[in-house]
This record gives C-alpha cells, sequence and structure tokens, in this order.
C-alpha cells in the first residue's frame, strides 16, 4: 500500500468514525476532543513503532484520563504491553493511590502499574502564615529526578523484556543520577523532532537489540515533566499550556533505551465541556462554572481563607472570586472594583497546579476506607512520595493553627503564566504616580 492510499484510507475511516461519533452521542453531549486528522496519526505511528506503551494519567483524575479503548487496541489488537504511570502522587493520600493501583489491577488485569512523580514533597511548602491546606508548588530551578519511579519503570520494562534487550545502561544511569542535580538553564534541549513518515511500516519487536517505549497522554497530565524525570535532565520543555507538545520527538535515554512522547491528544468523551481543561486557562471567558464546580466538593471560604463581600452564610462562585480578589488585591484599574474575571483564572491555575486540590476517588473507596488506609502498600507510597514522619507532623501542626491569621498574600510569586504576564506582581499604590516613586526608590 503505498502512502497515498494509507492516508485516504486513514481519512475515511476517520472522517467515519466521528460521524458515528456525532449519531450516537449527539454533538450537544460529546466533549471537545482532537479532531485534527495528523494528530491521530501521530499517535497510530508512536503505536504501530513502540515496544513498550506507557499511558500516563493524573492520579487526581485517574479514570477520566484513562482511555479503556486504547487499553483495548493495545493489549488485544497490537499484542503489545500497556505500563500506566499514575502521576502526580504528592497531591494526594498514599491510601488514594493504593486504591486506584487496585481499581485499574482488577479492571484491566494486563496493566503493569506505577507511581509516579516528577515533583516530590521536598518541591511543596505551604504559605508562611495561612497553612489551612494551601501548598505552594515550587519549581527551585533544580530539576529533581524521581528516581523511585525511574526506578520502578526500569523494572517493569526488564520484567517485560525478559532479558532480550540489554538494559544494564538504563540500570547504570538511574543509579548515578540519584545523585545529581541539574539547573535547568544549564540543561540543553535534547530533543529530535521527527518529520512523521505516515506510511505503514511493519513492526519488529526489539529490533536491533532496542527497546522504543512510547508515552502518551492527555494534555497537562505531566508527561512532559515526567520524561525530564526519567532522563535526570531536562530535555523537554514544560509549560501549564495544554498541548504544549506539539510534535512527535524521539528521545534516546541511553543508546539502546528510545523514548517517542507522542503529543498529548483528547479522547472522545460525555464530560462537560466547561470542566475538560483542554486549553489555556487564559483564554477561558466563563471561568465561574468552575470555580463553582470546585466549591461544591471543596471549602474553598475555609481553604482560602476569606470572607465574604457581604457578610453573608451562603456562597456562590462570584462571592468567592470577590472574596479571593480583595484578598489577593486584584483590583480593576480605572474603578478599584474587585477583579472578578482575574481571581477566577487564578483559582484555576491553582487548581491545575495542585495548591487547591480536587481528586476523584474510585468506586466504594469510603466503604472501604480504613483498609485502604491500613494497606501495607502505604507505606511504600509516602517513602515515593518524599514524605518523612516529621515533615507529617509539621503539617498537621500547621493545620491546627491555621485559622489563627490572614497570612501573607503574596506568597504564590513563583507562579508561572501561560504565555501571559497576567500573574506579574506589582505593588500595591494608591496612584500611578507613586508607583513611579517606589520604582526610584
Amino acid at each position: 500500500m503505498s502512502r497515498e492510499e494509507l492516508e485516504a484510507r486513514e481519512h475515511r475511516y476517520f472522517t467515519d468514525f466521528v460521524k458515528k461519533l456525532e449519531q450516537d452521542f449527539g454533538s450537544k453531549n460529546l466533549s471537545y476532543f482532537e479532531l485534527n486528522l495528523e494528530t491521530w496519526r501521530q499517535l497510530w505511528r508512536v503505536l504501530e513503532m513502540s515496544d513498550i506503551i506507557l499511558i500516563i494519567v493524573d492520579i487526581r483524575f485517574a479514570a477520566f484520563m484513562f482511555p479503556p479503548s486504547l487499553y483495548k487496541y493495545v493489549c488485544e489488537e497490537l499484542k503489545k504491553n500497556m505500563i500506566l504511570i499514575l502521576n502526580k502522587i504528592d497531591l494526594v493520600s498514599p491510601s488514594l493511590v493504593v486504591a486506584w493501583k487496585h481499581y485499574f489491577l482488577s479492571n484491566y488485569p494486563t496493566l503493569k502499574i506505577i507511581t509516579f512523580t516528577s515533583y516530590p514533597s521536598y518541591n511543596l511548602r505551604s504559605t508562611t502564615e495561612n497553612k489551612s491546606g494551601l501548598q505552594i508548588r515550587r519549581r527551585r530551578g533544580k530539576l529533581r529526578m524521581a528516581a523511585e519511579g525511574a526506578q520502578k519503570l526500569y523494572e517493569a520494562c526488564k520484567e517485560i523484556t525478559q532479558n532480550q534487550v540489554d538494559l544494564t545502561s538504563w540500570n547504570n544511569k538511574i543509579t548515578e543520577e540519584m545523585y545529581n542535580t541539574y539547573d535547568d538553564d544549564e540543561c540543553n534541549i535534547n530533543v529530535v523532532t521527527e518529520t512523521i513518515d505516515t506510511g505503514y511500516k511493519e513492526h519488529v519487536k526489539y529490533k536491533g537489540g532496542s527497546l522504543t517505549i512510547g508515552c502518551i497522554g492527555q494534555p497537562n497530565v505531566g508527561k512532559s515533566s515526567l520524561m525530564n524525570a526519567i532522563m535526570g535532565k531536562k530535555v523537554v520543555s514544560v509549560s501549564r499550556t495544554p498541548g504544549h507538545t506539539k510534535h512527535f520527538q524521539t528521545i534516546y535515554l541511553t543508546k539502546n533505551v528510545i523514548l517517542c512522547d507522542c503529543p498529548g491528544l483528547v479522547f472522545p468523551s460525555t464530560t462537560p465541556r466547561t470542566l475538560q481543561v483542554t486549553y489555556p486557562i487564559a483564554q477561558v471567558r466563563e471561568p465561574y462554572t468552575a470555580v463553582k464546580f470546585l466549591a461544591e466538593r471543596l471549602d474553598l471560604p475555609k481553604l482560602l481563607n476569606i470572607q465574604h463581600p457581604e457578610n453573608d452564610q451562603i456562597w456562590s462562585a462570584i462571592d468567592i472570586c470577590d472574596g479571593w480578589a480583595k484578598k489577593r488585591g486584584f483590583f480593576t484599574a480605572k474603578t478599584a472594583r474587585p477583579d472578578t474575571y482575574r481571581a477566577a483564572n487564578n483559582l484555576l491555575r491553582m487548581s491545575l497546579d495542585g495548591q487547591i486540590c480536587l481528586s476523584f476517588k474510585p468506586p466504594g473507596f469510603f466503604d472501604k476506607q480504613e483498609y485502604w488506609n491500613s494497606h501495607p502498600e502505604v507505606t511504600e507510597i509516602s517513602w515515593i512520595q518524599a514524605k518523612d514522619k516529621a515533615c507529617k507532623e509539621q503539617e498537621e501542626s500547621d493545620s491546627e493553627r491555621s485559622n489563627s491569621s490572614s497570612g501573607d498574600e503574596n506568597s504564590d510569586s513563583d507562579d508561572e503564566s501561560d504565555d501571559s504576564s497576567e500573574d506579574i506582581s506589582q505593588p500595591l499604590v494608591s496612584n500611578k504616580f507613586e508607583l513611579l516613586q517606589l520604582n526610584q526608590d
């Protein structure tokens, strides 16, 4: 089959697939999903050329980000092994991590599951005074390799390959980099961006004694950060903007271990479109529905330590945004009113980054919560999260006195922006001429 014939057939199949989805679910019930055929082709080529498929999900929304149809296609039709990476486990409790792990093992028995955190808890620290559950996720300039997760991935791949590929160099690399740190400014980007050959090539397993690992995941699951952690240094640029990886990338972990990074791809689902987080937060026109969704499941007034603008007991999404705007000093330029939109935007970014942490639980979690809390694997997960007993006691002590002070409102100045300067902090002044005086001083 020629390249032109393959592309024509893929175009026809994809068009029929989209039409069938709209007929079965209706265009209004379907979520946003990838409609660019070229992006799907990159996914198909990664699946074809890879020996092992990594599917990365955010542990907070694990079931939402795991596509069962992809699992069925890879494991049953392609007859390949799939490894599920439960990423960002430092944002949830160890018992929840264990519960999700066993949920996937029971429903998808051929999966191998690895827990991973590319930014462990030593990169998380609470605000100075107000420690009522918020955590500032600090990227301190040095990208620390999550060696525990990388070691688990190596062991899983070694078990799958059964010594058909020599992975000694990979093991040595992990051992060496447990003691190394890299500064983001010093690390060169070492990524090969491939020009995709859309022609079909028959897959040869472990061709040339090499192991090819394909990395797949929806936008914003931390795929680029995870690949940097596996490499032990920065090889893929990282952004909180969804869809930051736009091209197929080939990265040589060692001479015979290759990582193939596929662009983040949104699969079809029936998730409400306002809650998908599939495009930059700065471009969201109506963020209040998402804030309402958070407030219905978390006690935001207590977490944020804010006062109701009207001293009422009933909160709306707008009230929460107004209260946060006043607390943070977000005011409109001319009228000096609370900048409700900017506050809502900021709250969504905090949620995305894990400062406001909403997580979903597997079915029956609360019925067996005591069982999960005492599960033997909880100790191992706590160790991977880099949370020792002293840190836990300090967090509990901080939580007890969380309501004793209002805290410093400008403590999250390290937040990164989504290609905009919206979060650049400025001194609070009464007029523009006072700002000039401050700059001169």
